[in-house]
């Protein structure tokens, strides 16, 4: 692949810093590469004001840059407002090394962390060569832009086929394109192909995801607590198997995944208000609070604020009896969002919660009357603040009023996420549940090969003698494989199946054993031929015990 050739003076560059000595020092450096557009920001504000108003290639971040928000909140405000497309770079420049300040910032994935101090050589190096791979990749970005993820695959086989330094960044979005299209198996293959080459966790995620996504959700939960285990430091296992306890129904175990990864970073948002809602649906208030704290605090002024947060911590400050701060919140969301139906039934829900804990319940009733009047003339109301208005009309006794909310609600009960399908659930008996590891694997493409199906089996062998069969078998299999691959032969894929069975039988839940199903099914595919359902030897011998 020819590599692209990058027009400097036209690159646009955002400096952000307090100091102007800083500012002047960057810009001068990029002048001596060629890059002659650069504006100055000196704060947040201006930054995202430049940011709304014009478009840049490259922003250039101080970590420190204001005592309102920081580089990572930068940077999580520009993508939540969508003002940073994906083709642009944006650098987080600091002095910052301690680790839990370099997780953070690394966690949200900005395109470089330059450590201070830096050379003028580092920072041409890094600029030159985060250009260069946002250029190769510029179809891919203008793609995912417009959610064509048919369109993302065909542009990351292109950059594949070039074999550039960018073909593992092609790789790991061609896969969660893949995962998007419920193109499991595809998904699957790439992942296992990446991880047998190289230690990358995110290729071991995938893998992870793809067993949630056919409904294995005990087998993905094994194999994220194998990376989190491995790879402490990889975020998103947390968070993964936080969802993935949560699917159980033990939010006790999914809280705590949440509250070590926040332990390890605490700048994400999304992790604590998901913190949040499960220590409020399960009635740990202090918890609760303390998380929805924070979300509040960290988003107000910003785009990022939700109605629902403050209503969250409202709730929960009231369950506290912290009668002070919930009247200053209280004051706060009603002058952040009185303007809107939404807003007004939020307040009085937040008045009704207050008033029923103090004993006045005239003024809760009043309250809760003024929520249903508004609600009764707006058509659309969000979902997360009909819950909370059905569920004050609960605790109060007005069950025939919490019903008549609930049923608002409608058909699109389904999308809602899981905590408050599971509020809206005891309340509407019809809801329907969140998935669980019971939860039917969800329907494929037509693209062979068909996903492969994991069956009960017997529990995994353990002893010494089946992990030294379990080897054995696994070295002939994928001696079987490759000759197989190589030539399609229907002795040797009859063989091969025998082989198949044998491994499924003592290690039924390995990943090599799944992957090797993987790779005989697109063999076979490949050669018109039926793909292989797992099974073991005990259910072929005695298929009556397995019916």
């Amino acid at each position: 692949m020819k590599l692209p050739q990058l027009d400097l003076t036209q690159i646009r560059v955002l400096i952000a810093d307090q100091q102007s000595s800083v500012r002047t020092w960057l810009r001068t450096q990029l002048a001596l590469i060629g890059i002659q557009q650069a504006s100055m920001a000196a704060n947040a504000t201006d930054l995202l004001r430049h940011c709304k108003t014009g478009g840049f290639d490259v922003v250039l971040c101080d970590h420190h840059l204001d005592n309102q928000k920081d580089g990572v909140d930068l940077l999580e405000d520009l993508r939540y407002q969508s003002l940073l497309p994906l083709s642009s770079v944006f650098m987080i420049v600091t002095g910052e090394r301690t680790y839990k300040r370099v997780i953070s910032a690394v966690e949200f994935a900005p395109d470089d962390y330059l450590i201070k101090p830096f050379s003028a050589n580092d920072l041409s190096h890094r600029v030159m060569a985060a250009l260069m791979k946002k250029q190769i990749l510029k179809d891919v970005f203008a793609r995912l832009a417009v959610h064509d993820y048919p369109g993302v695959i065909e542009a990351c086989d292109k950059v594949i086929a070039g074999k550039t330094h960018h073909t593992l960044d092609a790789l790991r979005i061609k896969a969660e394109a893949l995962l998007t299209l419920e193109r499991l198996d595809e998904a699957a293959e790439i992942y296992a192909s990446v991880s047998t080459q190289r230690a990358v966790p995110w290729a071991r995620m995938g893998f992870a995801m793809v067993l949630q996504k056919r409904g294995l959700i005990d087998e993905a939960a094994a194999e994220a607590t194998k990376l989190n285990t491995d790879c402490p430091e990889f975020l998103s296992v947390y968070d993964f198997l936080a969802r993935t306890h949560e699917q159980r129904g033990d939010l006790a175990a999914a809280m705590e995944y949440l509250e070590r990864a926040d332990a390890l970073s605490p700048a994400n948002t999304e992790r604590l208000r998901h913190l949040g809602k499960l220590a409020s649906e399960t009635g740990d208030h202090p918890r609760a609070a303390a998380a929805m704290r924070k979300v509040v605090d960290r988003t107000h002024k910003s785009g990022r604020g939700k109605l629902d947060d403050h209503l969250t911590l409202m709730k929960n400050l009231v369950e506290e009896n912290t009668r002070k701060e919930a009247d200053e919140r209280l004051k706060t969301m009603r002058n952040s969002f009185s303007d809107t139906p939404e807003g007004i039934i939020a307040t009085e829900v937040a008045i009704a919660r207050q008033r029923h804990i103090a004993g006045d319940t005239d003024a809760a009733n009043q309250a809760i009357d003024r929520a249903l009047a508004t609600h009764q003339e707006t058509p659309d109301i969000a979902p997360t603040i009909a819950v909370d208005l059905a569920e004050v009309c609960v605790d109060t006794g007005r069950t025939d009023d919490a019903l008549k909310v609930a049923e608002r609600i409608g058909e699109g009960a389904g999308s809602l996420d899981a905590s408050l399908r599971r509020r809206l659930g005891r309340l509407r008996p019809d809801t329907p549940p969140p998935a669980s590891a019971s939860v039917t694997p969800p329907p494929m493409q037509a693209t062979p090969p068909a996903p492969v199906e994991i069956p009960a089996t017997e529990a995994p062998a353990e002893s010494l003698a089946d992990e030294i069969e379990t080897a054995r078998l696994l070295k002939a299999l994928a001696n079987a494989l490759a000759s197989l691959d190589a030539k399609w032969d229907e002795a040797e894929a009859a063989a091969c199946r025998e082989l198949l069975i044998d491994t499924f039988s003592v290690a039924p839940r390995e990943r090599e054993v799944i992957q090797a199903h993987i790779r005989y099914d697109r063999i076979a595919a490949r050669n018109g031929a039926d793909r292989h359902k797992p099974t073991t030897r005990k259910a072929i011998e005695n298929p009556a015990a397995n019916s």
